[in-house]
């Protein structure tokens, strides 16, 4: 007879122990979600902006150490003293946080600029662009000429849930002058 009832509260546990464990991680879900939000309201601006001051003290700190700003758009005349040549890229994806796309769909529904965004995306471009001047100087580039950016927007598989990230890509013709 015990055999019978240990098989029993097995056979029980089994078919009790996946609906155990859901009720188990909604109670967990129920709390963490809350001080998740709160945790991203109090400190992902905060990130955001120390990750776009970081961004220009490197910008500012390879300007003086270089002299200028290897990057232009433009092809960079006819020299003739170009010594090496090569592709320099680089990619960046950023992504809001939730406490930032909470404040966009806010303000998708008053209309009008999401500044929030364009924030997030200026900081991808500009690290994008940071890291693009550091891989040139690390490849021993004196400018990167015709400097390209693209961005393209990273969503869901099947794209019901919206653009959830940006990725930078960034890239030129480093040369080396002689």
């Amino acid at each position: 007879m015990a055999e019978g009832g240990s098989l029993a509260f097995v056979i029980i546990l089994v078919i009790s122990l996946p609906f155990l464990l859901l009720a188990l991680f909604g109670l967990v879900w129920s709390i963490a979600y809350p001080v998740m939000l709160v945790w991203a309201v109090l400190f992902s601006g905060k990130k955001l902006n120390q990750q776009i001051a970081d961004t220009a003290s490197r910008e500012a700190s390879l300007r003086e150490s270089h002299g200028r700003d290897p990057l232009t758009t433009i092809d960079g005349g006819y020299r003739s003293d170009i010594t090496s040549c090569g592709v320099v890229w680089t990619g960046v994806v950023f992504g809001p946080s939730h406490w930032h796309l909470l404040i966009g769909w806010f303000n998708n529904l008053i209309g009008g600029s999401i500044d929030i965004f364009q924030k997030v995306v200026s900081a991808g471009r500009a690290e994008a662009m940071q890291r693009l001047r550091e891989n040139a100087v690390a490849n021993g580039f004196d400018d990167v000429i015709n400097v390209r950016i693209d961005t393209s927007d990273m969503a869901p598989q099947g794209g019901k849930g919206g653009v959830r990230a940006v990725e930078v890509f960034a890239y030129g013709t480093g040369v080396k002058y002689g």
